[in-house]
Formats: C-alpha cells, structure tokens, sequence
C-alpha cells in the first residue's frame, strides 16, 4: 500500500510540471519535453502493482488518463509545430499546394472578393519580352520589389539602370533601395495620378499639406500657429523596416475658428511627417514629369500588359499547370 502512495505521488509530481505554466514563470513545451513526460509517466505507471482496493484503482485509472491526455496534447503540438513550419512567414497556405498562399485574384467571377490558392508573378519585360520573372507568396506588390531587383542582379549580375513600376511599388523601403544603388526610379506612388488631375487641390488641413521649415524643424497649420517637434515614432512594416515618423503638435488649438475643419480629438492637434519619404515623393514626381518620365509612363501601359495579354487570352494560360513552387517556377520558365 505503501509503495502505491509513493508511486502515485511521483506521478503527480511529473504532472505538476505540466501545469506549471500556469504559474507566474511560463513554461514553452515542446514536443520533445512531452515526450519525455510521457515517458516517465509510463515507466511510472508500469511499476505500481495491481492495485486492491476501489478508491487505489480510480486513482490508477485517473493516472493512465492523464497519460492519455499528454500524449494527445503533445501530438497535437507537433502538428501545429509543422504547420507552422510549413506557414513561415505567411498568413496562410493550401493543404493541396503547401507553397501556395490564399489571395485576391483579379478574375473574380463571383464578385465577392474569394480569396484562392496562388502565387504572386511578377515579371519584368523589355520590348515586350520577359526579361525576368519571381513567384512570391505575399498578395502584396510592395514587399516583392526588392527580392526582384535581387534576382534580376543576380541572374544579370548587374543592377536595372532604370525602374519604372506603378504606385503599388512606391513605398519608403523600395524608394530608399533604389537610391542608395543609383537607379532611376520611375515608381509613381500613393495619389500620384490624384495630383496630375486638373480639378485637383490639395487638402490644406492635411499634415503632409502644412508648411515645413526644414532649417528650424516646425510646421505651420492652417491658421498660421507654430508646430513644435515633440519626438519621433519608428514604424516597423511587415518586411522589418523601420521608419522614422516626426511629431509635432500645436501650442494652443483652444478657440481656434478652423477646429472643426482642422480635427476633432481633444486637446491640440498633434501631426507625423516622414520627411525622407516626402523628399523621396517629390524625387519621383519630378522624374515622372520630365520628359523621359512621361515616355516612360507611356510605356509602361503596353509593355507587361500586352504581355499579360499574350499569356491569358491567346496563349490561354491563365493558370499553373502544376502543384509546388519549384514546379510551378519550371512551369512558367518553360513558358517565357
């Protein structure tokens, strides 16, 4: 009787470990420390001897549940370990394509915004001939621009002169790369066709609208009073990134006859400028009006899209043949 105690308490022992996260210090198991649990649980189990009396064989049958229920925890723990192995940086993927990622597609018969198992091509062309072509898993275009100039230098062992990309490349990220490595970045950004409208005025309300004095550091509202820098805030986008917004705020917005058009918050106004990524805007706003920049807008209309117009329509090849992103790449350098 003695012994069964003993054993028995061993094994609440090994379980209080489990449930030890719940204390104040959290412990992270892994698939590995379960198994060792388990492990011990069993041999545990296996030296208490057949037990006579019924209140010793419901604690006997209550250990070899809690076996159960470890070896159940710890499976499913590996399993969401290999999901997660298998996601990376993704949000998420296809259980028939694991390289796969659900997106947006631009053929939506259903018009409700379906999301499906694909790969974001992109592709870059000259005269109508791909030139180079990536497959990425993130929907978004911003985030791809960077890897592809890489890839491009990598596969010409040289960088592109000359970019030209729509607005959905115009981040601070991609501006600052193409810059430091001496291209010229024909990449419209955020509003850029919004600007070149005749009717167009510019929000004077709006914090990138206000004047700046780039020599003192202050802006100027609308009513003329004096913004005071307070600070800077870092913003860290999904690719690790890191920008640096300035803060200013206004000294007294009390009374103040254009609030109600101004803001709506309590207190004074308080505004953030990316100034590198306004000197980058306005960089490529006076490059995307010369002369070479609307040459190169005008182009920019038919050169990828005549090639994607190729593909879909009168080659049909609107979707990929195969299953894996090394099948898939195959699949498509075969096709270009």
């Amino acid at each position: 009787m003695k012994k069964i105690h003993i054993l028995l308490g061993q094994i609440d022992n090994v379980i209080a470990q489990e449930n030890s996260s719940e204390s104040n210090e959290e412990i992270e198991f892994t698939p590995a420390m379960l198994t060792e649990m388990a492990g011990e649980l069993r041999q545990a189990l296996e030296q208490v001897p057949e037990p006579s009396t019924k209140e010793e064989k419901t604690a006997l049958k209550k250990k070899r549940k809690q076996l159960k229920e470890l070896e159940e925890h710890r499976d499913k723990l590996q399993e969401y370990d290999n999901r997660l192995d298998t996601l990376q940086d993704r949000n998420s993927y296809s259980k028939t394509d694991n390289d796969a990622t659900f997106m947006r597609m631009k053929e939506d018969a259903m018009r409700n915004g379906q999301t499906k198992p694909g790969y974001n091509l992109q592709i870059g062309t000259g005269n109508q001939f791909i030139t180079d072509f990536a497959l990425f898993p993130n929907p978004t275009d911003t985030l791809t621009m960077i890897p592809f100039l890489q890839s491009f230098s990598s596969r010409y062992d040289r960088l592109a002169h000359t970019v030209v990309a729509d607005s959905g490349y115009g981040s601070e990220e991609n501006y600052r790369f193409m810059s430091e490595n001496g291209m010229e970045a024909y990449v419209k950004y955020n509003y850029f066709h919004m600007e070149q409208r005749p009717r167009f005025k510019p929000d004077p309300f709006k914090a990138e609208n206000f004047y700046y004095n780039e020599e003192q550091d202050f802006c100027i509202c609308p009513m003329g009073q004096k913004m005071q820098r307070i600070g800077t805030r870092h913003v860290k986008t999904a690719s690790g990134y890191v920008s640096e917004n300035a803060r200013y705020r206004a000294i007294r917005c009390e009374g103040c006859p254009l609030r109600c058009r101004c803001f709506k918050a309590k207190g004074n106004r308080t505004i953030e400028l990316n100034h590198r990524l306004r000197k980058y805007k306005q960089k490529a706003k006076e490059l995307l009006c010369s002369e070479e920049g609307l040459k190169h807008r005008g182009q920019r209309c038919i050169e990828p899209e005549a090639v994607f117009g190729q593909m879909k329509n009168n080659m049909n090849y609107k979707r990929f043949r195969h299953f894996g992103k090394d099948k898939v790449f195959m699949d498509f350098a075969f096709f270009a």
